[in-house]
């Protein structure tokens, strides 16, 4: 047995294939021999990849495979709800994102926009600052964007755009990957260590 997280849409529903999970302790079978339709979990380091409004503990009973982004299993059973993964943390999370953006791009920031952007203090102010620069690039676009995103508190569309900003600074996919790493570790010192 191997407990991981699971998150699922409101009233416990997987969002890609619409399963409503049983309650709390029900053990839930997918066919054996067919592992694309096997039950998936996340480990620490996947929860930026697979937020949804609901986190779980889940149990995942031997063969777990273990994937790039993900842990498989063809039995599974919730445990318990992650009550520290509600609206407010969620919010919290899509705006640290798009401070975290602002963060990265300040060392490469026209002079035009330092300033502004070290003085913002949330989302909203970073935005600002932004939208009147006189000239734009595809790097202030993407942290407009974020900015924008994060003070609506879409924490999944905020992350990707924040992790696609990294790449961008960076010049590979390592940024994208190494941005990903340090969601993980936020999310994972306010939500862990449930999962064990």
């Amino acid at each position: 047995m191997r407990t991981a997280y699971k998150f699922l849409a409101p009233g416990g529903v997987s969002p890609f294939i619409r399963f409503r999970w049983p309650r709390a302790g029900t053990w839930v079978t997918a066919p054996d021999e067919q592992e694309e339709s096997w039950i998936f979990a996340c480990r620490d380091r996947d929860l930026p990849y697979w937020l949804e409004r609901e986190l779980w503990v889940i149990e995942l009973d031997e063969p777990v495979r273990e994937l790039r982004f993900q842990l498989a299993a063809s039995r599974a059973r919730l445990l318990r709800r992650v009550s520290r993964w509600d609206e407010d943390l969620r919010r919290e999370y899509a705006r640290a994102c798009a401070l975290r953006a602002r963060d990265l791009v300040l060392p490469a920031a026209p002079p035009e926009l330092r300033g502004g952007l070290e003085r913002a203090r949330g989302p909203e102010e970073v935005a600002a600052v932004v939208g009147k620069a006189s000239v734009t690039s595809i790097i202030t676009s993407y942290l407009g964007d974020a900015a924008r995103i994060g003070a609506r508190g879409d924490g999944a569309t905020a992350s990707y755009v924040t992790c696609v900003l990294a790449a961008t600074l960076k010049g590979d996919a390592a940024g994208f990957e190494a941005e990903r790493a340090w969601q993980a570790g936020w999310l994972g010192e306010r939500v862990g260590p449930e999962a064990g």
